[in-house]
């Protein structure tokens, strides 16, 4: 069965201002993992002292291809301490998804698979309305972002099949950045999580770009929203 994790980016302002509490209180709304971009200034082993005393997963941490590029090493300490293997190329200009950034993009898996990690791609509207995705080097794992792919105008469940991490975003309407707990809106998570879970994907990761309520709170109700839509898997 998939299991549930947050993007810490969804409390990205509560992390800034104190994170190991922040960490608290997603352990306590019921994830069992917690996706990474940013430590907020504190020593790798230091938050994985917390994630092992609350029992959160690190499923992976998201990257700037040019942070990867030119910061490996200091990427591979990180996940040595923290205990992720799954390394993610969080957005890259869509007037830049082009021959020159997959020749790039090929180059950062070589070189993290050669530290014992896993390279990912994280996408947003523009590489599905430009086909990028089909032209990802081989050896790149797809964390499909089931909302954007929505956004763009297609069908979520197309795209699975290409990753262990999939990221639950909703949006209200297309066309705008309408971001909403899961559940809320018009993606239709509620046929896409079984399917997902079916199809093997391991961590559903939620992730809400911009809060209707105070981030924790959003994030209560896409938890919830979330297991009740895995309760429905055969």
């Amino acid at each position: 069965m998939s299991r549930i994790a947050l993007m810490l980016y969804s409390v990205r302002k509560a992390s800034a201002e104190d994170f190991e509490a922040t960490l608290r209180q997603v352990a306590a709304l019921g994830f069992e993992g917690v996706e990474l971009f940013d430590l907020h200034g504190h020593e790798p082993e230091v938050v994985a002292g917390w994630l092992q005393e609350l029992g959160l997963v690190a499923v992976g941490r998201h990257a700037q291809l040019e942070t990867i590029e030119t910061q490996l090493d200091e990427l591979a300490a990180e996940a040595e301490a923290l205990g992720w293997r799954r390394l993610v190329i969080s957005w890259v200009d869509p007037a830049k998804l082009d021959d020159a950034t997959l020749a790039r993009i090929g180059k950062a898996a070589s070189a993290t698979a050669a530290r014992g990690l896993e390279l990912g791609y994280h996408n947003h509207d523009a590489e599905i309305e430009q086909g990028f995705l089909a032209r990802l080097p081989a050896g790149v794992f797809l964390e499909l972002d089931a909302g954007w792919a929505w956004y763009a105008g297609a069908d979520p469940i197309a795209f699975l099949g290409r990753g262990p991490l999939l990221h639950v975003k909703d949006f209200r309407v297309r066309g705008e950045p309408s971001f909403c707990p899961v559940g809320d809106g018009a993606v239709g998570f509620e046929s896409i999580v079984p399917e997902a879970a079916r199809d093997g994907v391991e961590w559903l990761i939620v992730e809400q770009d911009e809060p209707v309520g105070t981030e924790i709170d959003d994030a209560r109700r896409s938890i919830a929203a979330v297991i009740t839509m895995l309760g429905e898997v055969a």
